[in-house]
């Protein structure tokens, strides 16, 4: 979600106004996910290098608003049946704010609808050393056999990773004009489509995420095959963003 800050910064306002604007962007996106169909949605809302190397006083106010995001948006996702999740280290955040992702995500457990995952103080280099952390504890401690590695299959990995039932991304949309994927999803975004807008995040609206969807449907995947007169029910997708 690209372009808080330069969206504040062209109208001469403080950072801090380009994300309380980010924040309306979010809730009016998630809405119409859901109105949509699509089954899951993973929002890219505070990287790991962001939360280590931004201002002490930007943090707190990044925290600040995410915890009243997290209390403010709860009838959103309860009207909409939408089950919110997280990827990234949480442990590092504020425990007030702790607190309140944790009451937010019990309250939402059981909605059915859709999937809303927040990426905070994520990194994927980071989320993929995590889990080869994890298998190698495993190996170490007995309950995964060293002469069976050849046994770990991309699933089985999958499952050592941030959210292991998240399904991978069918589409990937980065705002604000960047080019690149910034550390986002590395693993589940090896066959994901790409949509590149020039709106900073705070000015893309339904209309845009409408574009992109209306686009991705029309391409063809291959997954690096050749599938002629193969369904696209028969080829991988889950129907993510």
């Amino acid at each position: 979600m690209d372009g808080n800050g330069r969206w504040a910064r062209t109208r001469g306002l403080l950072r801090m106004r380009g994300y309380e604007e980010g924040a309306g962007a979010l809730r009016r996106i998630t809405t119409r996910c859901r109105e949509l169909g699509v089954s899951e949605a993973t929002f890219f809302a505070l990287s790991t290098e962001n939360y280590q190397r931004r201002p002490s006083a930007e943090i707190r106010f990044l925290m600040k608003l995410l915890k009243t995001y997290l209390i403010r948006e709860r009838p959103m996702l309860m009207e909409n049946g939408i089950r919110l999740t997280t990827i990234g280290d949480i442990s590092a955040l504020p425990a007030d704010v702790q607190e309140t992702l944790e009451e937010t995500r019990s309250l939402s457990a059981d909605n059915d609808q859709m999937v809303m995952r927040l990426a905070l103080n994520y990194g994927s280099r980071q989320e993929i050393l995590t889990a080869v952390r994890r298998i190698c504890q495993e190996v170490k401690e007995g309950r995964i056999d060293p002469e069976r590695l050849n046994e770990i299959t991309e699933d089985s990995f999958a499952a050592y990773l941030g959210d292991p039932q998240m399904k991978d991304p069918d589409l990937v949309i980065r705002t604000a004009g960047e080019y690149r994927l910034s550390n986002f999803l590395l693993w589940q975004s090896s066959y994901s489509e790409l949509w590149i807008t020039n709106e900073l995040w705070p000015d893309f609206d339904v209309e845009h995420l409408e574009q992109a969807v209306e686009d991705f449907v029309s391409r063809d995947r291959k997954y690096g095959a050749v599938l002629d007169g193969v369904s696209r029910e028969n080829s991988p997708g889950s129907g993510g963003i």
